[in-house]
């Protein structure tokens, strides 16, 4: 259900995202203004770096869009965007910006290449963009057969297709023609990780997208973008600096077939010094890399200033070890959401270490603070079938456990052409506005903020209890043998057990039994874990594929069922 945007019958020059124009306008007035720095490694060892400028960038893709119009490149034209950071990546997606095309996000390497098959049939789009790798991939896997009508070829050649060299215009046109396209059309179309299922394709319209991208420019602290040095370590999030005139540090990294905590921490680190950078993203898999190097090698990059983690929860270690890599203004921030809804909360380091860490490790759950300006969070009473409006599910009081749901101009409102999907995650609201169900169990508390227990379909329903992972986990991790934890449901004897699967740690060389006992003790010290008694140990915890650090808890439940029947 979507809520009709303001003014939609004034659709000519509505661009709610504005990232064409900003660049445009910086191309005017500041073109030598650095837009993009992609270091990449040489041959040698040594970090590569190359600058492209404003006046580059927006030259390139306003004459990139004059020549996608002429092929048919349009308003609402679905476009398959397999390209990962680089100049033509920002010269594209400016150009299909300006132009009101729809992006359509599938990662290849985070979905898996037969996955993406499923997802573009889904989508159905007309139009593909990739680089010669995803080219190959394509022809192997028969991607978008049956609906791509034009593809092309970025960063490199393709035998037979043509190259965004093709497309361009001679000249850039002195005012660029403005996408006639309103607040309800879809700007971008972004699968979910399917971490937790079937990647689900989420529409996030164009007044989603522009409020998404208002929301973090004024969490951030961003400004008009003339000090912004941000690094993504995600692929899209280039959008980040560019939509405030920044410049954009592409890091030494391969976001085609390897993950975040793949990442070489020293070049990224280098990257970092040499270039100034002020502010990244990063999943805690690649932050716990960087912090564990960089303290190995006395490392410090005094010149960031904000680094933000997401993709999986937080521990209250990380945000020291990262503290302490950074300056006396740096800080480290646990970005709340989800790919329909981004960002939904926000804590700081300070704050965890000082006044909600020693409650997590207590069982009480992860906080990850309040909601954001317009963000309106609410625990409802946990169903899993579809609710049909948000009257006929329970609000909750604050400090009691239930369902996270939320709402706010950036989230997005539905799944492209799948109705089911919708149904499930989605509750209308009678005031015409939506509320998205995060997956997630958790509560409020007295100041607002959100305490997260882990995912809905994580929790172990026992027939005396319930237990959750974020409430479980933490307490097990206190132990001096366990670098990680994950409570999982095995099934037995008609009912369900919770089994902490446990990850060791290299500095404790005690045996087994010992450490069990101990951790069966420390389990009967907090009513949220009392009555937990079964551990196994693992080598490695699974994680998923797009930030290497969501434990798969659903898959080490049926592999331990499986060994136990």
């Amino acid at each position: 259900m979507s809520k009709p945007g303001p003014n939609i019958e004034q659709r000519a020059g509505y661009d709610p995202i504005r990232v064409a124009d900003l660049v445009l306008e910086v191309a005017r007035t500041d073109p030598g203004r650095v837009a993009l720095t992609h270091t990449e490694r040489g041959s040698d060892g040594v970090l590569v770096h190359r600058e492209r400028s404003y006046g580059e960038l927006s030259d390139r893709a306003e004459r990139l869009a004059v020549g996608l119009r002429a092929a048919g490149v349009r308003e609402g034209t679905l476009c398959s965007f397999m390209v990962p950071p680089s100049f033509d990546a920002l010269v594209l997606g400016t150009a299909l910006f300006r132009i009101g095309a729809t992006l359509v996000g599938i990662e290849p390497y985070s979905h898996g290449l037969r996955r993406v098959t499923r997802c573009l049939d889904r989508v159905g789009p007309e139009v593909f963009f990739g680089t010669p790798s995803a080219h190959l991939a394509k022809r192997l896997f028969g991607w978008g057969k049956r609906t791509i009508r034009q593809q092309y070829v970025v960063d490199g050649r393709w035998p037979g297709v043509k190259s965004l060299d093709d497309l361009l215009a001679d000249k850039a046109p002195t005012e660029p023609v403005p996408a006639d396209v309103a607040p309800e059309d879809p700007a971008v179309i972004a699968f979910t990780t399917g971490s937790t299922g079937t990647p689900k394709p989420t529409v996030l319209r164009r007044r989603n997208f522009g409020a998404m991208v208002d929301l973090v420019h004024n969490q951030w602290s961003l400004g008009n973008g003339g000090d912004v040095v941000d690094m993504p370590t995600f692929p899209m999030f280039w959008i980040i600096a560019l939509s405030c005139g920044g410049q954009v540090v592409i890091p030494p990294m391969d976001f085609t077939m390897k993950g975040p905590g793949d990442a070489d921490p020293d070049a990224l680190l280098r990257t970092i010094q040499e270039h100034g950078v002020r502010s990244m993203f990063g999943s805690p898999a690649l932050l716990r890399n960087l912090a564990e190097h960089a303290r190995r090698r006395s490392i410090t990059v005094p010149s960031v200033r904000r680094v933000v983690a997401g993709g999986a929860e937080v521990h209250g270690p990380l945000y020291s070890a990262v503290k302490d890599v950074l300056g006396p203004e740096g800080e480290l921030y646990s970005n709340y959401g989800a790919t329909e809804a981004l960002p939904l909360c926000e804590i700081d380091g300070t704050t965890v270490l000082k006044e909600t860490w020693e409650r997590t490790e207590r069982g009480e759950g992860l906080c990850v603070g309040p909601g954001l300006p317009g963000v309106e969070l609410r625990i409802v009473s946990v169903t899993e079938a579809p609710v049909a409006s948000i009257d006929d599910v329970e609000t909750l009081p604050p400090g009691e456990v239930g369902e996270v749901i939320a709402r706010s101009p950036h989230i997005s409102e539905d799944y492209f052409r799948d109705p089911a999907a919708t149904a499930a995650n989605k509750i209308p609201d009678p005031d015409g506005s939506v509320w998205h169900r995060m997956g997630d169990v958790g509560f409020l508390d007295e100041q607002g903020r959100l305490w997260l227990g882990g995912r809905r379909s994580h929790r172990v329903v026992t027939p005396d209890r319930v237990y959750l992972p974020l409430q479980v986990e933490p307490v097990v991790a206190t132990h001096p043998a366990v670098r990680r934890a994950a409570l999982v449901s095995v099934p037995r004897a008609g009912s369900f057990v919770p089994v902490v699967c446990v990850e060791r740690s290299d500095e404790d060389r005690r045996g087994a039994a010992a450490v069990i006992a101990e951790l069966r003790e420390l389990m009967h010290r907090y009513p949220t874990t009392r009555g937990i008694t079964e551990f196994v140990e693992v080598r490695r915890l699974p994680v998923d594929r797009r930030h290497n650090a969501k434990i798969d808890r659903p898959g080490l439940g049926a592999k331990l069922a499986r060994r136990w029947k």
